[in-house]
């Protein structure tokens, strides 16, 4: 095979394999230049071309490790010009393992006739950082993928070398990085320090996120490249990239993560950035917000990326009986941190550690608030506690003691909340980039559109649950080759994973749809638009510039399907729902009442959209002005979470009640109840739909007339005309308990047994009512 011709490009490299300074394109695309160091593209452009397998063996190269040596790669000429690989280029090696992931790694090719034809020599740190094994295979193409500039870099030794590493260390590993030219993430180099080889991990800080997920990327140090020490603290194993936190492995939270890298990089790196301008360095960042919403997480993701000393304190772990004891073990830890700096402390559950002093009665959190608070100021009284920065993470951030929550000591406290509907789909797509699965986009955005209050571990276990219906399906199919989640596996997880933040007052509400509802259309219709319009059409309410309704109030006769319209409603809109029963509010502890109805919107506000039910609302609403001090309080608290100084956004508010002459005016008004619907008895057309409805459950025979049954039961409510059709199969079995249908006579009979108790007086008051409160045409 003749050798290729050389480009331009290749005409230009010199004796030492070392390329000409060429321009770069930036992850913008733009093409950069630099004035003493360039971003070398690969010697050729050349298309691709069959991947041929190459032995691996060790190099017999004199000094192997040494810079920049140990990058490089050996093959035998021949096989170099059948590649199209010129001296010097880029390219990248992959192990030939079809049992294992296949791990790429980086190389400059470079001609040698030590290796035989088919065969490759490589250094022990090549090895070790691609995961090649003596007398493996591996393959070897040219470099397609990007080069980035790299802006900072950590380096860490692997074990303890029992030599303090200082300033100079560092001046002189970054003129070696800067030798090498050429990083990957996650690597390992060897230094000579003190007459030995020494190997050292060195991390990417900042990596692009824009990169293509399936894209190689190799970083190029320069001159400006910053380079960050860490100090050994326990030995180092190779990172599995699946497992690897950072930003990138995030969804919905990038809002959040701007803010936290804000406060969290310039004081670890360049502190003196603050104290050149007269400020303080952030002492320390409060994230709070439901469990499961990726507190923790952020905090891990910003200990990786940064390359900081990480320690992680858990707050109910480091309480200890002993007097004094708990005060040394944090005392140690700040101590540590700043021997290490920079470091970040992170304090889980740290309300466990620092509640309240004036509402705790013992003594030794009084006095582990006290340390705590000492330590966090006299962390920065020395130029390396300016790079320690503590993180705090709470669900309960009212429980905190109020001197940590100044500035000078949390600094900053980031709400981490519920996800929306976008940021659960951009949850779903980081969960399922290491998730094999056939999902579309289309399929994802419906399953973050319905699971209303759901955060990020929600999801992952909704995930998990689909992951285990995928094996069981292909453990039953006797396969196992399409062990991948399918839609339907993931919206069947669902009814398996509840949002754990409404878990304490969600009840499992019976599938009810709006056609298991006889007539009723005018409220049905009315409820539709004041729920289902607003989260289907949200553009149209702020074109016109309205709100939707915040509550509904569903008044009539007892038996008229309010409840059961209240069920649908929650079914048909996907909805959280809330279902509260009036007299269960009320406690006789002072302010136990009033303290319920606002965890109760608490909730609702925090699982939004949601929907509020109060059944019988006239056990709680009666009129102020009673004896009953209590119910006014109760009354009182839930008309200004209706519409306080707190807004209700994205909650609805149903109640049912079938006293509404004793309710108090404050709820009838606009902006609290806007909607106020009478549910009357069915009319003639109503009935026949209601018993259209309930016979198609039951057998009956060819005698029985649906006309015949409305006409029967002239006056009777929906729950009685369901009531009749019981009653007739019961009448039909007590004739005969092997009784193939229900007949005509059977209806007969129970119609006379039923008695209707919606008497005229009653719909005389309630129309009296309408009459005097105005609310005939609402």
């Amino acid at each position: 095979m003749s050798t290729p011709k050389k480009s331009k490009a290749s005409k230009k490299s010199s004796g030492d394999g070392k390329q000409r300074p060429t321009p770069t394109k930036t992850p913008s695309g733009k093409s950069s230049r630099q004035p003493s160091e360039h971003i070398p593209e690969p010697i050729e452009k050349l298309p691709p071309v069959p991947i041929e397998r190459f032995l691996v063996e060790p190099s017999t190269a004199v000094h192997e490790n040494a810079r920049p040596h140990h990058l490089r790669v050996y093959v035998h000429a021949r096989d170099m010009a059948a590649l199209g690989l010129a001296a010097g280029q880029l390219v990248q090696l992959t192990k030939d393992d079809p049992i294992k992931d296949a791990k790429n790694i980086v190389a400059i090719s470079w001609p040698s006739s030590a290796p035989a034809r088919g065969q490759i020599q490589i250094g022990n740190l090549l090895r070790q950082n691609g995961g090649l094994e003596l007398g493996s295979y591996a393959t070897i193409a040219p470099f397609l993928g990007s080069i980035w500039p790299c802006e900072r870099l950590s380096i860490q030794p692997t074990a303890d070398i029992g030599i303090s590493l200082d300033e100079a260390f560092l001046v002189y590993a970054k003129e070696i990085m800067v030798d090498l030219k050429y990083i990957q993430d996650e690597t390992l180099v060897e230094i000579l320090y003190y007459g030995k080889h020494r190997q050292f991990r060195v991390r990417v800080l900042g990596r692009p996120h824009n990169q293509p997920e399936s894209d190689i990327v190799v970083f190029h140090v320069a001159r400006s490249t910053t380079l960050v020490l860490v100090p050994f603290s326990q030995p180092v194993k190779a990172e599995d990239s699946s497992t690897r936190i950072s930003y990138d492995t995030i969804g919905g939270l990038s809002d959040q993560i701007k803010i936290v890298r804000e406060m969290v990089e310039g004081p670890l790196h360049s502190p003196e950035k603050y104290t050149a301008i007269g400020l303080k360095p952030p002492r320390g960042l409060l994230l709070f917000g439901p469990p499961g919403t990726g507190k923790t997480l952020i905090a891990r993701a910003v200990a990786a990326e940064t390359g900081a000393h990480s320690i992680v304190v858990n707050g109910p772990e480091i309480i200890s009986k002993f007097y004094g004891e708990t005060e040394a073990k944090l005392r140690a830890v700040f101590e540590e941190a700043v021997d290490r700096a920079p470091s970040i402390v992170f304090i889980d559950e740290i309300d466990a550690l620092c509640p309240n002093r004036e509402e705790s009665s013992s003594e030794l959190e009084k006095r582990v608030v006290g340390t705590m608070l000492t330590l966090m100021d006299g962390a920065s009284t020395s130029a390396e506690g300016d790079r320690v920065v503590v993180i705090g993470a709470t669900n309960r951030p009212n429980a905190l003691d109020s001197a940590l929550r100044r500035p000078g000591r949390f600094d900053r406290e980031i709400e981490i909340g519920i996800p929306n509907a976008q940021h659960r789909h951009e949850i779903l797509q980081a969960l399922l980039r290491r998730i094999p699965h056939d999902l579309t986009d289309n399929q994802l955005r419906e399953i973050a559109d319905v699971t209303h209050g759901y955060v990020g571990a929600d999801l992952a276990a909704v995930l998990k649950e689909a992951g285990l219906k995928a094996i069981q399906r292909t453990v039953q199919d006797g396969g196992g080759q399409d062990l991948r989640i399918r839609y339907e596996e993931a919206m069947s997880a669902l009814e398996l994973v509840r949002p754990s933040t409404m878990r304490e007052i969600m009840i499992e509400v019976p599938k009810v749809y709006w056609t298991d509802i006889g007539g009723q259309e005018s409220v049905k219709q009315r409820l539709k638009e004041a729920i289902e319009w607003p989260l289907k059409h949200p553009h149209v309410f702020e074109y016109y510039g309205i709100k939707p309704p915040k509550g509904i109030l569903l008044y009539g006769p007892p038996g008229c399907s309010k409840t059961l319209t209240a069920k649908a409603l929650a079914t048909e809109a996907k909805l959280n729902f809330i279902a509260v029963k009036g007299p269960e509010l009320f406690s006789k502890w002072v302010g136990e009442s009033e303290k319920a109805v606002q965890e109760i919107f608490k909730k609702a506000r925090a699982a939004s959209p949601s929907i509020v039910f109060f059944d019988e609302i006239d056990a709680i609403g009666v009129r102020r002005g009673g004896e009953d001090s209590v119910g006014d309080r109760v009354l009182s608290q839930l008309l200004g979470e209706m519409d306080g100084i707190e807004p209700l956004v994205n909650v609805t508010v149903v109640a049912a009640t079938n006293r509404p002459d004793i309710l108090d005016s404050a709820l009838l008004r606009p902006g609290r109840f806007d909607r106020i619907l009478y549910v009357a008895p069915p009319d003639l057309a109503t009935r026949r739909d209601i018993f259209r409805i309930q016979l198609q459950k039951m057998p009956c025979a060819a005698d029985v007339d649906l006309d015949e049954l409305a006409q029967l039961t002239q006056g009777f409510s929906g729950a009685e005309c369901v009531s009749v059709c019981q009653t007739a199969a019961m009448k039909a079995m007590e004739e005969d308990i092997g009784v193939d249908a229900v007949g005509r006579k059977h209806f007969a009979d129970a119609a006379r047994a039923v008695t209707p108790r919606i008497t005229p007086e009653m719909l005389a008051f309630y129309d009296q009512f309408r009459s005097r409160s105005g609310l005939r045409s609402i």
